[in-house]
């Protein structure tokens, strides 16, 4: 009996951290907050951020610790990963926010049991924690107000809901409701028809529908809800900024001056004078819209490439898209097309990507290419199941004008019916995958990491891998992904560990094509929980405790 309780012991203390989920799930720029982890810290955790602006201090017991984020800290998302000797928990989200947060506070299921929000710009952390919980809040409005009250749960926090949010009148009824606006989260825009209390109601089922008929909950339902009647941005033209468009400081002209940078048009709601453009600076690799007006962020990715905008005035010939070029447009109105003009020489293959619904645009597109005289050549809807930004492969059967044409797939169409077309030189690619984001190697026992290879519009090269940032007596051979036969599409790779050695840190599994340029690629894992990709992967190094 004695031996045995040893040997639990053993394996209690050195169990890895397994956090599910952290409550709250952000922070204020500035500012301090206690994060209470659902599930366990294990012992002597540590945590690896995907990003500079926090600090994190864990109590000596329990499963809560103190994040602090800095105060010149860039808002948006930050991973973080908490470890110890013995192995890593999943990634976990954490939200560097710009507005005020308070915390939900129970009862408050009913109208009449409302907690009361003070302020008229602020985030409210809350968690549906059991089956049937509701939340509602209640804000003070005046008569043409206009509140936005949107929820963040699933898509930037993996909660397992499907939210739903409801604004009330001031005698209890609801007079607006929405289910999905960005994927599983929904948003409201309300306007005030008169002076009085307004209630915003939160509740969910589950993001996975079952055949129960009821409100969902959990320890994992965790939600940050946005509202404000001050500025919130809903998206920009263009969407993306070219690189080299908006370096800072100004670039020079010939003659002497200085280019300024480009502006961003926003749109979205509340929005004074002052931030209805704003100047883009792309020269980090991504450009962050961020304002101390704005109640939230907009990444953008920057392209190596120009940016354009949709022409808002109708011209006898559809507007030119270059190779390679981005253009932003909106479907202003139901059942508009938009259309756009390329010129292809004979045999030149390209391929045309659209962006909305990924980015937070309600429009689902179709995509057609068609001949000058209108006759249609190809038409693409959804790219795949869940996906429905497609993506068109074309190659001109002769050279000249091609039509391009874009429309929502059942006619809708309004202001944030918003869009990307990018058109690219269509190029032999390929991309790696691999099944997890964190793996454990012993020193007795070799561990085998599959590597999947997606080869992409005919790639057909030889692709080393290795991997990198592998501590001192932990080795990896590296490995040929040949162009042709099995290891085309996927490879092994085998790490080994020396008696002794500890580790626990990030690595990366790089592809490589030697060449002039040489090509490189990292492999990158699906975060299934947050429906994205990381290619910042995990490995620990320990010895197993010996049995006693």
């Amino acid at each position: 009996m004695t031996s045995a309780l040893l040997m639990l012991a053993a394996t209690l203390v050195a169990a890895p951290p397994n956090v599910t989920a952290l409550f709250p799930a952000g922070c204020q720029i500035g500012q301090s907050v206690e994060v209470t982890a659902q599930g366990s810290l294990g012992e002597k955790p540590q945590t690896w951020l995907s990003r500079e602006g926090l600090k994190i201090e864990f109590a000596e017991t329990g499963n809560k610790f103190k994040v602090t984020t800095a105060e010149n800290a860039a808002p948006g998302l930050c991973w973080i990963r908490v470890f110890n000797a013995e192995g890593a928990s999943p990634l976990r989200s954490f939200v560097i926010g710009t507005l005020a947060e308070v915390a939900e506070k129970e009862p408050n299921n009913s109208a009449k049991e409302a907690q009361k929000i003070e302020s008229s710009q602020v985030v409210v952390n809350g968690v549906l924690d059991k089956g049937g919980d509701v939340d509602t809040f209640a804000v003070s409005l005046k008569a043409g107000q206009t509140l936005v009250a949107s929820l963040m749960a699933k898509g930037t926090l993996g909660s397992p809901m499907d939210g739903v949010l409801q604004v009330l009148g001031p005698r209890g009824f609801v007079l607006e409701h929405n289910d999905d606006d960005h994927s599983l989260d929904p948003q409201i825009v309300f306007t005030a028809p008169a002076d009085g209390e307004y209630g915003v109601r939160v509740f969910a089922f589950p993001e996975t529908a079952n055949s129960s008929i009821a409100f969902a909950g959990g320890a994992n339902y965790i939600y940050r809800l946005t509202l404000t009647t001050g500025a919130f941005v809903d998206h920009t033209k263009p969407m993306s900024v070219g690189r080299g468009e908006g370096v800072s400081p100004p670039s020079s002209k010939p003659d002497g001056g200085e280019t300024p940078p480009p502006r961003l048009r926003l749109h979205g709601w509340n929005l004074p004078p002052e931030l209805a453009e704003v100047p883009a600076d792309a020269s980090k690799g991504s450009y962050i819209v961020r304002h101390t007006l704005l109640g939230n962020t907009l990444t953008l990715p920057v392209e190596p490439h120009p940016s354009v905008v949709e022409l808002t005035e109708r011209t006898p010939e559809p507007q030119e898209i270059a190779v390679p070029s981005s253009m932003t447009g909106v479907i202003d109105k139901p059942d508009e097309v938009d259309f756009f003009r390329v010129k292809l020489a004979a045999k030149q293959a390209i391929v045309i990507r659209t962006d909305a619904r990924s980015a937070g645009s309600p429009l689902d597109p179709l995509l057609r290419i068609l001949k000058a005289d209108g006759s249609q050549l190809q038409e693409v809807d959804d790219g795949s199941k869940g996906d429905f930004d497609p993506d068109a492969n074309f190659t001109a059967p002769a050279e000249g004008e091609y039509r391009v044409a874009i429309t929502d797939r059942f006619g809708l169409g309004g202001p944030r019916f918003f869009y990307r077309l990018t058109v690219l030189p269509s190029q032999p690619d390929f991309e790696l995958k691999v099944a997890a984001d964190s793996f454990a190697l012993a020193p007795d026992k070799p561990l085998e990491i599959p590597v999947t290879v997606d080869r992409l519009r005919g790639f057909a090269q030889d692709i080393e891998m290795v991997v990198s940032d592998l501590p001192d007596k932990v080795t990896c051979e590296p490995i040929v992904s040949a162009k042709s036969g099995d290891s085309a599409k996927s490879v092994k790779l085998m790490l080994k560990a020396e008696a002794g050695v500890t580790f626990s840190g990030p690595i990366r599994i790089r592809g490589q094509v030697k060449g002039e340029p040489l090509i490189e690629k990292t492999a990158s894992a699906t975060l299934t929980a947050f429906s994205t990709s990381v290619s910042d992967l995990w490995l620990t190094v320990s010895t197993p405790p010996a049995a006693k």
